[in-house]
């Protein structure tokens, strides 16, 4: 037995475990052999596998990280709950953050970069842009110690859910969108022990994958990496995916899916449509070099002008547009002169609020971003391609590339006569995403009551289309589950996250507990007195602790939030209070048999 020395967090960005390479592995072999300190743990270096020993003085509801392996990332999570203790992957599938470094919640741990949960008993994922889970690994309490066995090969490993393949149910399930929610829905159907036909129609050339780093970390992702899961998985759980595949028109009473001259029967349809970037009806906006970006496509056409671009008008201070024009100026600083036009006052104004979108339209201006506001656009001028920007304040701007950042459309006009339709432009559904007889609707398309206000509301995020995916392919198998989330987004500029959760639209006052000036803050938005919907930027796990506050219905009032009578701990210990009502229930509903 040796002593093994304690580690700081290490983030790894990764969906799959690292190939470590033999030499690699033989340096590792020799570093675990030296007698090396770390406080009260042993460790046995096993051929396959961990041996860990540690006190056994866990209190309940306590986490702790326990490093096993030489490399820094190579630990576990050790938890309490219930009288139980239980052990599983440290490492979150999504992007490899420290889970040690979240919130546990009842049998719920919260990964502290995007509010990913997953059950400390099982490790299946319940929340958040999540596809895979957590290992688990046995432990045994002998002595005063908890003895814990890591498998190597698993160590840091997703998981995958148990899921079953096509048998002989005649039942077919048709998803019309091959983005995340349609992908999280067929997923979650066989995960669900449904053996019928699922097809997957998309209008794009690839496999379902993840949009949301293209404009976070524009210069860096690679199509086959977003890709949620290789071509041979579908092939392995019988998921039939028709790329390159437009929809022609849908017959709800036949429930037929016309494609081409050929009609596709469904016995149950998910419209997981979600959106179409908008293009504004301005002159000169099908100009060459004018973009929005919705599609990977579209990331490598801006890519590939950015090279060579001078000057880049960002038509809207949107997160798309931010986000965007914060990865180009990272990456070509005084190379190019980067302008965001917006008509409002100040960027996320509608979203967030002056106080807060003042403070991130300071951090791209310190970084050399400049901006027009409370500026229209009248024309975008040029012949051929793009060269210059008309504002309605007369100023016109040079562009040799414009990112239009200015929302999506609903993808609705395939039902829009057959389905009604929400003002907010989306199918409206009932809390179980149900939109008519045999027809669902999940992602940006769905317009559901909201549970806290019984509001219709349309998420565009990636955590709310995900979670609804999962939510219309239990009531499309009959087991009622509603859709009682809270949801959450994060946004990354110049290298600072800011997270958001609840449903903050109609806001008409904001308290901000913070520096600001700083980008380190805790901001509140209240409506008609109660506190709907939260934003932080530097202040650790404040939104995984508010999300669940607000889904528990304790946040505090907004008198006292104002007068500084409650702070973050203060809620932090009212939520843990109740943590006994948060306990995941996903292995319950999607437990297949095999």
């Amino acid at each position: 037995m040796r002593k093994i020395l304690s580690s700081a967090i290490a983030i790894t960005l990764r969906r799959t475990p690292l190939v470590v390479p033999q030499r690699t592995q033989r340096i590792a072999a020799t570093l675990i052999s030296l007698p090396l300190i770390r406080y009260g743990f042993y460790t046995l270096n096993l051929n396959d596998a961990y041996e860990v020993s540690i006190e056994d003085n866990l209190n309940e509801g306590e986490m702790r990280e326990v490093q096993v392996g030489p490399k820094k990332e190579d630990a576990v999570l050790v938890c309490k709950v219930d009288g139980q203790i239980y052990c599983v992957s440290n490492s979150c599938p999504h992007v490899g953050a420290p889970l040690s470094a979240g919130f546990l919640v009842g049998d719920k741990v919260k990964c502290p970069f995007h509010n990913a949960s997953f059950s400390v008993k099982d490790g299946v994922h319940e929340e958040g842009p999540m596809f895979r889970g957590l290992q688990t690994f046995p432990v045994k309490q002998e002595n005063g110690q908890l003895v814990i066995r890591v498998e190597k090969q698993l160590l840091n490993a997703p998981r995958t859910l148990n899921m079953v393949t096509k048998g002989d149910d005649p039942t077919h399930v048709v998803i019309v969108g091959g983005g995340v929610s349609g992908q999280s829905a067929a997923e979650t159907l066989r995960q669900a022990g449904f053996r019928g036909k699922i097809t997957i129609i998309t209008a794009e050339d690839s496999l379902p994958y993840d949009r949301t780093p293209m404009s976070k970390m524009t210069f860096l992702v690679k199509q086959q990496g977003l890709q949620i899961r290789p071509q041979q998985f579908y092939e392995q759980y019988g998921i039939d995916v028709l790329t390159n595949t437009t929809v022609e028109s849908i017959d709800i009473n036949n429930q037929d899916v016309v494609v081409g001259k050929e009609k596709i029967h469904y016995d149950k349809l998910l419209l997981a449509t979600g959106g179409t970037a908008r293009r504004p009806q301005l002159d000169g906006v099908n100009l060459g070099n004018v973009h929005t970006l919705r599609q990977f496509n579209d990331l490598e056409s801006i890519r590939d002008k950015a090279k060579t671009a001078k000057n880049i008008v960002v038509v809207g201070a949107s997160f798309i547009g931010m986000e965007t024009a914060s990865a180009i100026k990272k990456e070509f600083k005084d190379q190019v002169n980067i302008t965001v036009v917006d008509s409002t006052t100040v960027p996320f104004e509608r979203v967030l609020g002056k106080e807060v979108g003042g403070s991130l339209q300071k951090l791209h201006e310190a970084n050399g971003v400049e901006f027009e506001l409370n500026a229209g656009v009248k024309r975008i001028g040029g012949v051929g391609q793009v060269q210059r920007v008309d504002l309605l304040n007369g100023k016109s701007l040079q562009a040799d590339l414009v990112i239009l950042g200015t929302g999506i459309q609903p993808n609705n006009k395939l039902v829009k006569d057959q389905l009604k339709i929400s003002p907010n432009g989306g199918i409206e559904t009932d809390v179980f995403l149900k939109a008519a007889k045999n027809v669902y609707a999940s992602g940006d398309i769905s317009s559901y009551p909201y549970w806290a206000t019984g509001e219709h509301v349309r998420i565009e995020h990636q955590n709310e289309a995900v979670r609804q995916g999962y939510v219309a392919a239990l009531n499309i198998l009959g087991k009622p589950t509603p859709l009682t989330d809270v949801p959450f987004f994060w946004t990354r500029q110049w290298d600072r996250t800011l997270a958001y959760s609840g449903v903050g639209q109609g806001f008409d006052e904001v308290i901000v507990d913070g520096d600001l000036t700083q980008q380190k803050f805790v901001a509140y938005y209240a409506r008609k007195g109660r506190v709907v919907a939260s934003a932080s930027m530097n202040t650790p796990n404040a939104q995984m602790i508010i999300s669940e506050a607000l889904r528990l219905n304790v946040m505090p009032s907004v008198e006292d939030l104002k007068e500084k009578k409650v702070s973050l701990d203060d809620i932090k210990k009212i939520v843990l209070s109740k943590g006994s009502s948060c306990h995941c229930k996903r292995a319950g509903q999607c437990q297949a048999q095999l």
